[in-house]
């Protein structure tokens, strides 16, 4: 085994570094954050090395790191607090057999069992939380019902080191959910012109709030006419394509309509995803005006229309969310085949007759958040 030995010696923040280098073995850099943090890296070529230290190289007692390097770059980074002590570190070849925390299997079905495994080393305590606190030995069986992220301290007259694991239980434990908070927003504006046609268009949804219930035991979800939030429409459309300029308008502020909007969420254990559409209405008044006229009535008008196509479920929380910023010109169909449209005749004139000649637009934006509700 080959190693690379660097000393450390903290004097008024000023560190003093010495190494031996070794053929096919990584460079080790050790480096000073501000307030009081060791950094540690190495190339990132090298996974089957691992940090070690002793405070004294005449035991040949060396302690491996327990936490686990994170990627940075090309290089693998360690850190750890800074203390006026005085130590000796080194990478050493664990031919990927590496002693790390780690969860074995990391992934587990509700109600089965999972190990959390460690090295102890002679002189540090260990507490594992949630959990017992402090437990002896290299490993403790865990059986989470949900998603958990378990820390391990190791503690001695040096200091503390803390490592994660989680154990994941499976993401499809979500499809049980019997109720979800899907949370909505979407903005999008544009004026542009078409042969015959002017528009001014702007439609937002804030914060709309569909409340979903199950729908069998297939992982489908369906908008149960609870919602609350706050949809806008504020349309201006000018036709002059028969000669006479008629102006029509469509202003509409409020919560979303029930009858009109809706959100179905379906979660596939087959493969792992979710994927949903919604859509959003409001009450408002349209207002047409002719050679001087003006007649107007209350109008319900859909805002928006969202498709989020399958989306993987995330891996160790319960919340669903996602945002894209959309393309100018819509219809918006994304790289990820997701789709967004403002609805209605208005917003529809605006493609019926070809290609708008002029168009200057804010980027349409969608974001959503589903968590299960109580």
């Amino acid at each position: 085994m080959r190693h690379q030995v660097k000393r450390f010696v903290i004097s008024l923040c000023v560190l003093a570094a010495a190494s031996t280098v070794k053929a096919a073995s990584p460079t080790l850099s050790i480096s000073s954050i501000p307030p009081a943090t060791l950094q540690f890296s190495w190339p990132s070529n090298f996974v089957d090395w691992q940090l070690a230290y002793t405070t004294n190289l005449s035991s040949a007692t060396w302690q491996s790191v327990t936490q686990i390097p994170l990627p940075l770059g090309e290089a693998l980074v360690i850190l750890l607090p800074l203390t006026n002590k005085s130590g000796y570190f080194r990478l050493q070849q664990t031919n990927g057999s590496g002693c790390l925390f780690q969860a074995t299997p990391p992934i587990i079905t509700s109600g089965a069992s999972s190990t959390l495994s460690w090295c102890p080393v002679a002189g540090f305590t260990y507490r594992v939380s949630p959990g017992p606190g402090i437990v002896a030995g290299g490993n403790l069986v865990v059986s989470p019902t949900v998603t958990t992220v378990y820390i391990l301290t190791a503690s001695n007259a040096l200091g503390v080191v803390t490592n994660f694991t989680p154990v994941i239980v499976n993401p499809c434990g979500l499809a049980s959910v019997s109720n979800w908070n899907a949370t909505l927003n979407f903005s999008y504006q544009q004026t542009a012109t078409a042969p015959g046609f002017g528009f001014n268009v702007t439609r937002t949804a804030m914060n709309v709030t569909f409340h979903l219930t199950r729908s069998g035991n297939n992982g489908l979800f369906v908008f149960d006419g609870t919602a609350n939030g706050t949809v806008s429409i504020n349309d201006t459309e000018d036709d002059s394509s028969s000669g006479t300029l008629i102006t029509t308008k469509i202003v509409g502020t409020g919560p979303p309509v029930p009858l009109i909007s809706t959100f179905v969420l379906s979660i596939n254990c087959a493969n792992n995803t979710y994927n949903f559409t919604a859509i959003v209405g409001v009450d408002g008044t349209e207002t047409t005006i002719s050679d001087g006229m003006s007649d107007s009535s209350p109008t319900t008008s859909v805002a928006g229309q969202v498709a989020v196509f399958p989306r993987a479920l995330p891996v160790g929380v319960s919340t669903l969310s996602g945002s894209a910023t959309l393309p100018t010109v819509g219809p918006f169909t994304i790289p990820t085949n997701d789709y967004f449209t403002p609805n209605d005749f208005i917003a529809n004139d605006m493609w019926v007759d070809g290609a708008l000649t002029d168009a200057t637009a804010a980027p349409a934006s969608v974001s959503w958040s589903i968590t299960p509700a109580p």
